[in-house]
């Protein structure tokens, strides 16, 4: 009885399922997220969009391709009829130009994406009707011809992006009537210099990017005319130096990047009356900071990694210990008595970077004044191995990067060690040559194993740890492995390399011997024989009876008896007078 009574709701159900979307490209696809209707035609190769194909209240228009099968398309008045629109994002399909009143009428439409396409010039009637539109993106163009007031349409517009085209220059009144405008990106243009003239227009905003554009000063007008700015991106410019109190007319910057410039030095006062949430000053080519160059200044977050420091000095930090919390200070050489020196009296830091410094061991007390931290980057350093004891001063850590270095596992006592950080959210161990065999890894695959844990070192997938050796499982993801997936130090073949080559030792450890021993033993009898001569040859020694007896041996010769057997009684020269009588009578008969 139940099932009879769902079946109406059921085809309800589907039928009102089948009224969300009324008409659908095939090659397009098409949701409803949170009440809105989306189409997302992303196959590629595309001559046109499929408007006619689609349904005329959709909220959502996301056309793009991959690099292997771009779209060719042209835009023009094709979305006369589709009121709804609130986001139209046409993007890596070579659109030359964007055209006369394209997205006429518009009145709803508030994002409107045309990245990474080829447009070169925006004319003054390209905007026409989008007078609600807050979000306009345009990067990644060929963009370098324009009028003055290309955007004059664009009254409620709060972000544009132009980065990554051509413009060599703006045209006066570039930004007219962006009245509302709070975010401008021109990073990655040619732009070499700015005049301030062509900024006037601009005193709402709060954020600037010049990154990349091959700036080497501005003029100080330019700051007088961005009262409101927050935020300043002058990255990877030419920047070799600014001038004491340079920034005093942005009383509200709160983050200046610097980063990538040509800087040497910090001149005194450089930011004097500023208060910055972060200042940027990393890939530079800074060798010392002069004495008072933060003073009268407030910095949360300093970043100077990645410079030519050999020292740094404390007293240059000092006006701002007690406002400083996050401290880079990586891939510097600095000694590691001048990194305890820096971080002794930091006692507010709430996150510091030691990374990309070659460090293979920390003293156990470098954290002790530092009780508060919440973030520990040691990455891209040489550990092997790590005394978690320099982490019980951090009962608050949260986050600790040891990725990028040399672990290849982690004992249980290291473990243990990790387990009472109970405020640890986030443990960075990826990019470490893992060796995936009982010996290493088998502690930390049952750590992992714990939901918990897994959760901290495989937030992200890309994070998650990736086995180095053995050959078999290199590139596998540790958590993905099964307990019997995981081989003996060094497998069946190592051991028995490892037995064969035992079995090689012992033969030539006793071949050795025996030839030693053979050494000795021919050494011993040639000496000995070498003895026995000696013995036998020494004449002068012999008693005068044998001197009688070559006397008789010589009047022999003479007498013509010459038999050689008589030659063997040398070996008899030892004996007794009674054996020289018995020789004597032996003649005697003989003659």
């Amino acid at each position: 009885m139940a099932a009879v009574l769902l079946w109406p709701w059921t085809i309800f159900l589907l039928f009102i399922a089948g009224l969300c979307y009324s008409k659908c490209p095939d090659i397009c696809k098409c949701d409803v997220l949170k009440t809105r209707k989306i189409v997302t035609c992303n196959h590629g190769g595309m001559m046109q969009i499929p408007i006619t194909e689609m349904d005329r209240d959709i909220q959502v228009l996301i056309v793009t391709a991959s690099r292997d099968i771009p779209n060719n398309l042209t835009i023009g008045r094709i979305f006369l009829n589709f009121f709804s629109l609130e986001e139209i994002h046409i993007t890596h399909s070579n659109v030359p130009a964007i055209g006369d009143s394209s997205f006429w009428p518009g009145n709803n439409l508030r994002i409107l994406n045309l990245s990474h396409n080829n447009i070169t010039q925006l004319h003054d009637t390209d905007f026409n009707g989008l007078k609600n539109l807050q979000v306009l993106d345009l990067s990644n163009n060929l963009i370098s011809a324009f009028p003055s007031a290309p955007f004059h349409f664009l009254s409620n517009l709060k972000t544009l992006s132009l980065a990554r085209n051509s413009l060599r220059r703006l045209v006066p009144r570039f930004f007219y009537m962006l009245g509302n405008l709070e975010r401008l990106d021109l990073s990655g243009n040619p732009l070499r210099n700015v005049d301030p003239e062509n900024l006037k227009d601009l005193r709402p905003i709060k954020s600037l990017s010049l990154a990349k554009c091959q700036i080497e000063r501005l003029h100080s007008l330019i700051y007088q005319q961005l009262p409101n700015l927050v935020e300043l991106d002058l990255r990877d410019n030419s920047f070799n130096y600014f001038a004491p109190e340079e920034f005093r007319h942005l009383k509200k910057l709160r983050k200046l990047y610097l980063d990538g410039n040509n800087l040497n030095v910090i001149v005194d006062m450089a930011f004097s009356g500023q208060i910055f949430d972060y200042l940027g000053l990393s890939r530079n080519n800074i060798v010392s900071f002069d004495v008072c160059a933060f003073c009268n200044s407030s910095i949360r977050a300093l970043n100077v990694s990645d410079n030519q420091f050999s020292t740094l000095m404390i007293d240059t930090l000092k006006p701002i210990i007690f406002t400083l919390q996050t401290l880079d200070i990586g891939f510097n050489k600095i000694t590691m008595e001048n990194i305890m020196e820096v971080l002794e009296p930091l006692h507010r830091l709430r996150g510091v970077s030691l990374s990309g410094m070659k460090l293979t061991t920390l003293p156990p007390s470098i954290f002790v004044s530092n009780r508060d931290l919440r973030y520990l980057d040691l990455s891209q350093n040489h550990f092997n191995s790590l005394s978690f004891k320099v982490l019980r001063p951090m009962s608050k850590l949260e986050v600790l990067d040891l990725s990028g270095n040399r672990f290849q596992g982690l004992t249980q006592e290291e473990l243990d060690h990790l387990s009472l950080l109970l405020n640890l959210k986030r443990i960075v161990l990826h990019s470490n040559p893992w060796a995936c065999n009982e010996c290493h890894i088998l502690p930390l695959f049952h750590w992992i194993a714990e939901t918990t844990n897994k959760a901290k070192v495989c937030k992200n997938y890309h994070d998650c740890i990736v086995c180095d050796s053995p050959r078999i499982l290199a590139g596998k993801e540790l958590p993905a492995l099964r307990s019997r997936d995981i081989p003996p130090c060094g497998g069946p073949f190592s051991q028995f390399r490892i037995l064969t080559a035992g079995s090689r030792l012992g033969i030539i450890v006793a071949t050795a011997v025996f030839i030693i021993i053979l050494l000795v033993g021919v050494i011993y009898l040639v000496l000995y024989r070498r003895h026995r001569a000696v013995y036998y040859t020494h004449e002068e020694e012999r008693c005068d009876d044998y001197v009688v007896y070559e006397s008789a041996l010589e009047a022999d010769l003479i007498g013509g008896y010459n038999d050689e057997k008589h030659l063997g009684f040398v070996a008899t020269i030892d004996t007794g007078d009674s054996a020289t009588e018995e020789k004597n009578k032996s003649r005697n008969n003989i003659t």
